[in-house]
Order: structure tokens, then C-alpha cells, then sequence
């Protein structure tokens, strides 16, 4: 006698829908959990390399520039201007580059035009590109010699970065001015008729 094979039950049916459902369910969820995961990626090496290069834009804005640079170190955030660089991001043989961070989300623009002055009025000849927002820190310190430029830059929680510039010749902020100690025995004093007089006065005092 034959054996006779006999069909699925309804119910062996409906076990292996539920089954081939809770499979696609698993498998739908680890592949928008990794969608997920690889957009997050994303964005985080797309903030990193827009940070990376900004601070290969500032680093090369430094480099090519001659020695008329100022640091501005009263707010928060320092501000730092370079009157005349080779760098240029729009093909100009010379530009003024200025680095400060904005309010508006604490981002870190790169200004570059010809003969401007902040605030930038409507008729200034300028290019202002954001670099990074939510920056934490953006500081700049030179040495005593005013020839060697510490940068510290971080936003959104991240580690710091940061490099330095030698051999630069920095001019001083108004503030550093004010501070500065000045030699009197070189002072040149006149009378009121013009002529020189001789002050036996050689100490140094703060201006």
C-alpha cells in the first residue's frame, strides 16, 4: 500500500507566515538600523573633513602671508586678520583674509575681499564662507617674540585641534599695545621752543 502524502494543515500555514513575518521584521529592522548607522557616518566624516579643511585653509592663509597680522583676543572668541596672503579660495594673486566666529550657532566664518573693514557694509567687496558651526573654542596665542602662532580650535564637544605657524611676525591688538612696556631712556623730549631735552628719567613704565 502507498503511502499517501497528505497537504499542510491551515494551521502549520499560519505558524510559517508568522514565522517568514517575524524573519522580515528582524531583517528590516537590522537594515534600518545600519541606513541609520551609515547616515550618522556620514555626517560625521563630512563635518570632520569640512573641519579638517578649514584648518588647512586657515594653515595656508597663514603660511602664504606676509607679516601684517593681527590678533584681536578681548571676546570670547579671538579674531584673527591677515591683511595680505597669497591664499586666495577665488583665484586673486593678494586678499585681506579674516577669521572670527559669528553668533549666529557660534560659527566660524573665513571672510576674503580687498580693503574692507567689519562690519562689512553693502558696497564691501567680500566672500564670506562658514566653515563649522557650534564651535566650542577657537583661540590664538603667539609667543614673546611675536614670531610663533598657536591655533586652538574645537566645536560640537570634539577634541581640539590644533597646529602652529612659525616665523611670523605678529602685530600687536590695541590691548596688547596698552600693555606694553616702554623704554623712556629712548623718549625724545622737546621744550617749548622745539629743542631736545635730556630727562634723566630711564625708568619703564606701562602706557
Amino acid at each position: 500500500m502507498k503511502n499517501q502524502k497528505g497537504a499542510f494543515t491551515l494551521i502549520e500555514v499560519l505558524i510559517s507566515i508568522t514565522l517568514l513575518s517575524l524573519v522580515l521584521m528582524a531583517l528590516y529592522r537590522s537594515s534600518d538600523m545600519l541606513r541609520r548607522s551609515n547616515k550618522h557616518l556620514y555626517k560625521h566624516l563630512e563635518k570632520s573633513t569640512s573641519f579638517m579643511k578649514g584648518n588647512r585653509v586657515l594653515y595656508m592663509d597663514l603660511l602664504q602671508a606676509d607679516d601684517n597680522i593681527t590678533i584681536n583676543t578681548k571676546n570670547k572668541f579671538h579674531q584673527i586678520s591677515i591683511l595680505n596672503t597669497g591664499h586666495s579660495l577665488y583665484g586673486q594673486s593678494s586678499v585681506q583674509v579674516t577669521w572670527l566666529v559669528s553668533k549666529k550657532e557660534n560659527t566660524l566664518l573665513r571672510i576674503e575681499g580687498s580693503n574692507y573693514n567689519l562690519p562689512l557694509k553693502e558696497d564691501s567687496y567680500a566672500e564670506i564662507d562658514p566653515i563649522v558651526k557650534k564651535v566650542d573654542l577657537f583661540k590664538i596665542y603667539n609667543n614673546k617674540k611675536k614670531n610663533k602662532l598657536l591655533i586652538l580650535l574645537q566645536y560640537d564637544g570634539r577634541p581640539v585641534q590644533s597646529f602652529m605657524i612659525q616665523n611670523r611676525t605678529i602685530m600687536l591688538t590695541k590691548e596688547e599695545l596698552a600693555r606694553k612696556p616702554v623704554d623712556m631712556s629712548k623718549a625724545k623730549f622737546l621744550d617749548t621752543s622745539g629743542k631736545p631735552i635730556k630727562s634723566k628719567n630711564t625708568d619703564t613704565v606701562l602706557f
